[in-house]
């Protein structure tokens, strides 16, 4: 019986395995190996490690478990059952542990469109954050994609690193007359015809349209819809937020006892747009932490009582 299994191995996970540890708590920590920024080849908005490798924090995380005694398996979780103070988690190795408390952590999944080259340059050309990745490529010609509201938005906050911007919304805008009007007075294009293609060439991303333009850009911007990569939160019926993600308090604690989310998978309440951050993620992941604890602590505490 596992004081706490945590499934994911990201800094969420693994950030609240290291505080786990030291508190002495009894932690198995369950990861695939296939974090949502795999493709990164950097991580900025970190203090102290503005550029580092995002696989190299995993690894230098990982070793920092040792000496506390963590529990690490190479896999990820397929099923859970049960209810607090005794879940039982199966994994996709076939083996059964228990733990008192859950924490999950496995993170979200991209949804990209179907545009033939851009899952290949995601990462590597094709940008889903600005925060991330706008200072890298400031005042370049960039591209933002997507259609709605929503990209309206995001084309205004990419426009603070770039006034050479163009909006591609592969097909119609879906922009109603005011909000092409706002764009077209701050100089950003708006192009309604659909991509054919996306490549890189001559360090630049090349916008292959299928009226044969090509637009030569230093970058393309896409903010990709995610869905958590497991579905063991629904196995739990943990209460969803509307962008898909669990929903958590400010302790990271989901609508289900004894059960803990942290990372992008966690929309904690009040907070409208939760960011994708790897310190932001790592930060929660110490909230969960301490919080599985503390619980843990007046759980025994009340056990004793009871006993005495």
């Amino acid at each position: 019986m596992y004081d706490a299994v945590i499934i994911g191995g990201g800094p969420a996970g693994l950030n609240a395995a290291q505080l786990l540890g030291r508190a002495r708590r009894n932690v198995l920590l369950c990861d695939t190996g296939k974090p949502r920024n795999a493709a990164s080849h950097a991580m900025h908005g970190f203090l102290s490690r503005d550029g580092f490798d995002p696989s190299e924090l995993r690894r230098i995380g990982r070793s920092e478990l040792e000496k506390y005694g963590i529990a690490i398996r190479d896999h990820g979780a397929v099923r859970i059952s049960g209810s607090l103070d005794r879940f039982t988690v199966i994994l996709d190795s076939g083996e059964k542990v228990e733990a008192r408390r859950l924490l999950l952590a496995f993170g979200m999944k991209d949804q990209l469109p179907e545009i033939e080259g851009l899952r290949e340059l995601w990462g590597r050309g094709v940008f889903p954050c600005p925060y991330c990745d706008g200072w890298e490529v400031k005042d370049e010609p960039l591209a933002a994609l997507g259609n709605g509201a929503k990209a309206l938005t995001f084309a205004f906050l990419l426009f603070k690193w770039s006034r050479n911007l163009i909006l591609c919304t592969n097909g119609s805008s879906e922009i109603d007359a005011q909000g092409q009007g706002a764009l077209r007075a701050s100089g950003i294009e708006i192009k309604e015809t659909p991509l054919k293609k996306i490549k890189a060439a001559d360090g630049a991303v090349h916008l292959v349209f299928i009226d044969g333009t090509v637009l030569k850009k230093r970058a393309l911007f896409f903010h990709s819809p995610g869905i958590p990569s497991s579905d063991l939160a629904h196995q739990l019926g943990c209460k969803m937020s509307e962008g898909g993600a669990v929903a958590v308090n400010a302790t990271c604690q989901t609508s289900i006892p004894g059960v803990y989310a942290a990372g992008d998978l966690a929309h904690p309440d009040g907070i409208p747009f939760p960011p994708a951050s790897v310190i932001v993620a790592a930060g929660q992941g110490a909230i969960a932490g301490r919080a599985i604890d503390r619980e843990l602590l007046l759980a025994d505490f009340e056990a004793s009582q009871q006993t005495a």
